[in-house]
């Protein structure tokens, strides 16, 4: 985008006319118009003027590449280093969930306490897609790829207690005489292949922003 479309884009944004923009940099609606237009520049006090009216650098001004529509580039990566801080914690959280569930299920046998950390566990998924759609607003394809790698995680990390919630069920009413190895080997092919499956959806498929 050229300089003089961003001028109009980011002073149309802003709720600005030609005359409004020309009275707050102290020049004529001509001089506003030829920018617009091309068919003049604004000169360096002009752009530092328009750089703090905006809340956009002078660099960000100039710069082709930049659109005036969206977030410049260092707010971009910034947020991207957002998102991806929080599904690093996030994840490590995830982890430290499935081994409560483990814990409590298969050494302390407390099914209502496996349930609360599913339920915990869900709650994460939620913070991050609240802090996705907070940060990042869907329009960053760096974060889009993040959210879709975590989501991908989580299906690994998501899918054991499930898995074996459903196998155990099964397995008490229909072979209560199961072997435990038998039934952990049951439970861990189950675990693998619903993740699996889970996680190449996610792949295939492009989630709604």
């Amino acid at each position: 985008m050229k300089l003089s479309e961003k001028i109009a884009a980011l002073r149309k944004s802003h709720g600005l006319s030609q005359e409004a923009l020309a009275e707050k940099l102290n020049v004529s609606r001509q001089t506003v118009s030829r920018w617009e237009t091309g068919t003049a520049m604004p000169d360096a006090a002009n752009l530092l003027q328009l750089s703090k009216l905006f809340h956009v650098t002078a660099d960000q001004l100039l710069n082709d590449e930049y659109q005036s529509g969206g977030n410049p580039p260092q707010a971009q990566e910034e947020k991207t280093d957002g998102v991806r801080q929080v599904m690093f914690y996030l994840v490590i959280l995830e982890g430290m969930i499935l081994l409560m569930q483990f814990m409590t299920v298969v050494i302390l046998r407390s099914w209502f306490f496996g349930v609360q950390t599913f339920l915990l566990f869900a709650a994460l998924i939620g913070g991050f897609e609240y802090a996705y759609r907070k940060r990042a607003g869907g329009n960053n394809e760096r974060t889009a790829r993040f959210r879709r790698r975590f989501y991908q995680i989580s299906a690994w990390l998501g899918t054991y207690f499930p898995v074996r919630l459903a196998v155990t069920t099964l397995t008490g009413l229909c072979l209560r005489n199961c072997p435990p190895l038998v039934l952990e080997c049951i439970i861990l092919a189950i675990y693998l292949a619903a993740a699996a499956l889970l996680s190449l959806e996610i792949d295939r498929r492009d989630l709604p922003a």
